[in-house]
């Protein structure tokens, strides 16, 4: 980023981060990646959770925090009646997505606290020199059920040729907010590998990403990740197979 006099609030004020995250009766982790939003350095921030139809404690875990003190723009909950799958959770928060950036966060993962500060300044800095940049992506720590380290996770350096035939952008992302409504309203009835779902219709759209090569947010690995990953990982684990994986390894696609 350019050195600059300017304190980083002053840089960044003007300059509205939209979080979303769509929750489906992950109550026993929402509250971790609620708190890593309040934990963020970057000082303008709206957090916007859409809870799909949750029959757990999901809504009361929610709201229990959003009572709590932070630094936020604003905190909005959306209860959706009855379930429509995590694409559907999204679709249904495109009306209340007012950043100029936006992160898409599962509800059982968290964000490092200098997350947006550093995908922000990543993106606005290359930006510069590739105005078809429109999102930011990084590789993560892989955690079990309760938080402990299993491993790291490893993306794969942007290649437009690659997004059709592999999933290897993650979620989160930070992406520039119009380049993710331009392609909105998602495909509801796909229910597994929504990610690929997404990002293929991005970078379709003409918009490229850039891979930050560092572990900046945390993977819960469980038994109900909709990609089946946990179960893998966590049996592989156990097996005493160790070391960095690959994701596109383990995320499937849309295509099948």
């Amino acid at each position: 980023m350019p050195k600059s006099n300017k304190s980083m609030t002053e840089i960044f004020k003007n300059n509205l981060l939209t979080v979303l995250i769509p929750n489906y009766n992950y109550g026993d982790y929402i509250a971790k990646a609620i708190d890593s939003i309040f934990k963020q350095d970057y000082p303008a921030i709206e957090l916007i959770v859409v809870d799909d139809g949750s029959d757990d404690n999901s809504v009361a875990e929610i709201q229990n925090k959003f009572q709590e003190n932070n630094e936020l723009q604003r905190c909005e909950l959306i209860v959706l009646e009855h379930n429509q799958g995590k694409l559907g959770a999204i679709n249904a928060a495109q009306d209340y997505l007012s950043g100029e950036f936006l992160i898409t966060l599962d509800a059982d993962d968290w964000l490092s606290p200098s997350y947006a500060s550093r995908c922000i300044a990543e993106l606005r800095q290359r930006r510069l020199r590739d105005s078809s940049l429109g999102f930011i992506y990084s590789d993560c720590k892989l955690v079990d059920e309760f938080g402990k380290h299993i491993d790291y996770g490893r993306s794969t350096t942007f290649k437009r040729s690659l997004v059709e035939k592999l999933s290897f952008l993650p979620e989160p992302e930070l992406i520039l907010t119009r380049a993710f409504k331009d392609v909105m309203p998602f495909d509801e009835s796909i229910r597994v590998a929504t990610k690929h779902h997404k990002w293929c219709r991005v970078v379709n759209n003409g918009w490229t990403g850039y891979h930050i090569a560092e572990p900046l947010f945390s993977y819960r690995m469980h038994s109900n990740n909709l990609s089946g990953i946990g179960k893998r990982i966590i049996s592989e684990a156990e097996k005493g197979e160790y070391g960095e994986r690959i994701l596109s390894g383990y995320w499937g696609t849309a295509k099948g």
